[in-house]
């Protein structure tokens, strides 16, 4: 058996998950979809971690399923299903994720992309849901992909299945930033940098509000809102932003 398919590591409060299968584009087999789902389990249970970032190795994001493993039985519907798995307690971690998308981010690729909170993509990327090429639904990006993007475009990007460019991800919300390919990397090193300087509380808080809006009645969000907005008040990080607000105010003093 070769090294890991997907790789875990944390720094700090920084963590990173590595795809790694760069001789197939980083398609997932049944043991990418297991390691997967470990690397996610290990992120939930580390509260130090402030800020995830999702890459792959090599030349590209993810190729989606791979579809020799397919044809040969080492990826089936119960892979599937705990893929999805992955995907959704992913999108449940409570702290900020990046998806670091470096080149091609098609099918199962995108999907794992839009569960992330941020996503940067270099100029080099090509990005697609090609499931239904396939004879495959992908997943569970009919329902996230519309709160995205809008329901026109989501139903155009999974019913044709077609690739598009980074600037085209860009241009409707697929993608938050695109960069030169040369400029990939410190570019994410100062994403991931500017997340990791946010307050903690109120990051998280507002990542949960954020993500919980679109399946929560207003009134329930906003009991929600000032539970978690009283806890803000509370916190050290409030309290140091406040201060150092006072200081910057005040000025230097003459001496």
């Amino acid at each position: 058996m070769s090294g890991p398919a997907v790789r875990y590591e944390a720094r700090g409060a920084v963590a990173t998950i590595t795809l790694d299968r760069p001789e197939v584009l980083n398609a997932g087999d049944g043991r990418f979809v297991e390691e997967l789902h470990a690397a996610v389990a290990r992120l939930g249970a580390a509260p130090d971690v402030r800020v995830a970032v999702l890459t792959g190795a090599g030349r590209g994001f993810s190729a989606g399923v791979d579809l020799g493993a397919m044809a040969d039985g080492r990826l089936g519907y119960e892979d599937l299903v705990r893929w999805e798995s992955a995907m959704t307690a992913l999108e449940r971690v409570p702290c900020l994720t990046i998806a670091g998308i470096n080149g091609h981010c098609v099918g199962g690729g995108l999907q794992m992309a839009i569960v992330c909170d941020y996503r940067l993509a270099s100029d080099a990327a090509r990005l697609g849901l090609t499931a239904v090429n396939e004879c495959l639904i992908p997943s569970m990006a009919p329902y996230r992909l519309p709160r995205l993007i809008g329901t026109g475009r989501a139903k155009e990007l999974i019913l044709t299945g077609e690739l598009i460019t980074a600037e085209r991800a860009e241009a409707i919300g697929l993608v938050n930033r695109v960069v030169p390919a040369a400029e990939f990397p410190r570019a994410l090193e100062e994403t991931v940098a500017r997340f990791a300087a946010l307050p903690e509380a109120s990051a998280r808080a507002c990542k949960r509000l954020t993500t919980r809006a679109w399946d929560t009645d207003f009134d329930s969000l906003r009991e929600e809102m000032q539970v978690l907005l009283r806890a803000c008040l509370a916190s050290d990080d409030h309290r140091r932003a406040v201060t150092a607000f006072r200081d910057k105010k005040r000025g230097p003093r003459p001496g």
